[in-house]
């Protein structure tokens, strides 16, 4: 079993800018950072 908690409501995005990055709501949107988001110890 898993817990998900609720999502809050928030304005979304227009449509052209939830197509650009991939998601409709702000909070949602993650960009791919590469090599650049993780550690290389």
């Amino acid at each position: 079993m898993a817990y998900v908690p609720f999502q809050e409501w928030e304005e979304p995005f227009c449509e052209m800018e939830a197509l650009c990055v991939g998601t409709l709501f702000p909070s949602l949107e993650k960009p791919f950072l590469g090599k650049r988001g993780c550690c290389n110890d």
